[in-house]
């Protein structure tokens, strides 16, 4: 039986309404009719109309359609197969091909623009891993010596995925990648927006100090 639109609409409607958070419809639909039968954004965006009061499952007019992207949309349809179209992409989120086309080159711009903060661990300073990062032109922020819970994965990322796994039992690697990378998708942007002011202000207490002991942030 060919799974369409309406399947998957209707499935997430089902367990909206029995009580499942986005990340549960997600992998429910994607046990019960494959692997990449939905996207975690399309099941999102589904979630924010229903909450909304929105229970239409039509398709959406294209007239007028909203040229607003989110990215964590766009990417993770693109995580999912990194070979389809600007079309393709643009009738999936209901957008125009051009808005699809403007987004990922802002995304390639971000891209270029990262830089990468992790700390001193032997695994970080690691000839291979000092190796790749030059070879693949990745820009690394100096990491004082003595100044643990400075990068952010340290103060913001890690605990949070201790705290989400702690106490569960994992059945194979591929189950603890899958829920590590749903997890990692479920925080809000605001989640990270706050966590980059964090490590600006601890940066700027770093230097303050002169590279010395502190205890508050």
């Amino acid at each position: 039986m060919a799974i369409t639109k309406e399947h998957i609409r209707f499935s997430i409607h089902f367990a909206f309404h029995l009580k499942k958070n986005a990340t549960e419809a997600t992998a429910m639909i994607c046990a019960a009719y494959g692997e990449n039968a939905v996207s975690h954004a399309t099941c999102k965006r589904r979630y924010q109309k229903f909450r909304k009061g929105d229970f239409s499952l039509k398709d959406e007019s294209r007239a007028g359609r909203p040229e607003k992207i989110e990215t964590d949309e766009l990417q993770a349809l693109l995580d999912i197969n990194s070979a389809q179209t600007e079309k393709e992409l643009a009738e999936q989120l209901g957008v125009t091909q051009q808005a699809i086309s403007v987004r990922l080159h802002t995304m390639a711009d971000i891209k270029d623009a990262i830089k990468l903060h992790h700390d001193n661990a032997p695994s970080h300073m690691a000839f291979i891993v000092a190796n790749y990062l030059a070879q693949s032109n990745t820009p690394v922020v100096p990491q004082p010596p003595y100044s643990p819970d400075l990068a952010p994965c340290d103060f913001f990322l890690f605990p949070r995925l201790k705290r989400e796994l702690k106490g569960k039992h994992w059945e194979s690697v591929e189950n603890i990648q899958k829920h590590v990378t749903t997890f990692l998708r479920d925080i809000p942007v605001e989640e990270f927006q706050r966590a980059f002011q964090a490590w600006q202000t601890r940066l700027r207490k770093c230097i303050d100090s002169g590279g010395g002991y502190f205890e508050e942030f």
